[in-house]
């Protein structure tokens, strides 16, 4: 089972949205349960529950709020969790 993360920048202005693609690139098909983004003492959980057969991807949306709030600049990782395998990737929010 394996995963990829991929963003469409690496660096986000505050407030701009931000878009997480999960693509299965094993050759069995992944369960993808969630997307956690932590980074600047924010711990933000994305639901996706989502099957990706091999080859296939989705897609999630962050607005970069988290519990109410928008998250403060900073660097951040987010880690998609597929059964026993994550993938991850990693970004900055300007001030």
């Amino acid at each position: 089972m394996k995963c990829k993360v991929q963003l469409s920048s690496d660096y986000y202005a505050r407030g701009e949205v931000i878009f997480i693609v999960i693509s299965n690139v094993g050759d069995s098909s992944i369960q993808v349960s969630k997307c956690v983004i932590e980074g600047g003492g924010a711990s933000v959980e994305k639901q996706v529950n989502q099957l990706l057969r091999p080859g296939e991807s989705t897609t999630v949306m962050w607005d970069q709020y988290g519990d109410g709030d928008m998250v403060p600049p900073g660097q951040y990782v987010v880690r998609c969790i597929a059964g026993e395998t994550s993938c991850s990737s990693s970004f900055s929010i300007s001030p």
